[in-house]
C-alpha cells in the first residue's frame, strides 16, 4: 500500500464503496443468509477483491488528475 491509500480520507471512500458494492453482489446473487460464516467468507473475498481493484483505480484516478500529489507522496519515501 502506498502512503497515500492509508489516508483516512481516501480509505473511507474506498471502504465504503466496496462494503456497498459487495453487499449488492451478495444480493444479487441470493446468497442465503442460512450460513453464517459461508456467507461472511464469501463476503471477506469479495470485499478484499473488490477494496484492492477499487483502490487502484482512485490511486490511477488521482495520478491522472492531481500529479503533484502522486510527487510529494512518492519525495517523502
Amino acid at each position: 500500500m502506498s502512503p497515500i491509500e492509508r489516508k483516512w480520507w481516501f480509505m473511507l471512500p474506498v471502504m465504503t464503496v466496496a462494503a456497498v458494492a459487495t453487499m449488492f453482489l451478495l444480493d444479487s446473487a441470493h446468497v442465503p443468509h442460512t450460513n453464517p460464516f459461508a456467507r461472511g467468507l464469501i463476503f471477506g473475498l469479495c470485499f478484499v477483491a473488490l477494496h484492492r481493484g477499487l483502490s487502484f483505480c482512485v490511486w490511477l484516478g488521482l495520478l491522472w488528475g492531481l500529479p503533484g500529489l502522486a510527487d510529494k507522496t512518492l519525495a517523502k519515501r
